[in-house]
């Protein structure tokens, strides 16, 4: 593996204050943002690097991509008044797997 900035520890910071069957608000819809914006950066700063290994790369462009996707369905959510947990969940899923694998693909480069 070629050598990137990013441990598995790292990955734990962009982990969303969300709970499925929570109500999205204004402040966490801020939240969710912020996260977003922070990871996205590390994304942009890492690309280049992790472009040697496909499978890191993928992983990074899928949890940006999904971090992306909840941040603004978060957003869209608030702005129209529908805060059910319900029009949030399909999205709160993709981050989860995504989540999941990208933590799983960290810990296999760093146990090798």
């Amino acid at each position: 593996m070629e050598h990137i900035d990013f441990i598995l520890e790292d990955i734990e910071q962009f982990k969303l204050p969300y709970e499925e069957g929570m109500s999205v608000t204004n402040e966490l819809s801020k939240k969710i943002e912020r996260i977003y914006h922070h990871f996205h950066e590390r994304f942009l700063s890492l690309e280049n690097e992790a472009r040697a290994d496909e499978q890191l790369s993928y992983a990074l462009f899928s949890f940006d991509t999904a971090l992306e996707a909840f941040s603004i369905v978060a957003k869209n959510m608030v702005r129209s008044g529908k805060t059910d947990s319900a029009d949030v969940t399909g999205v709160y899923y993709e981050y989860i797997d995504n989540y999941t694998s990208f933590r799983h693909l960290l810990y296999q480069k760093e146990t090798k």
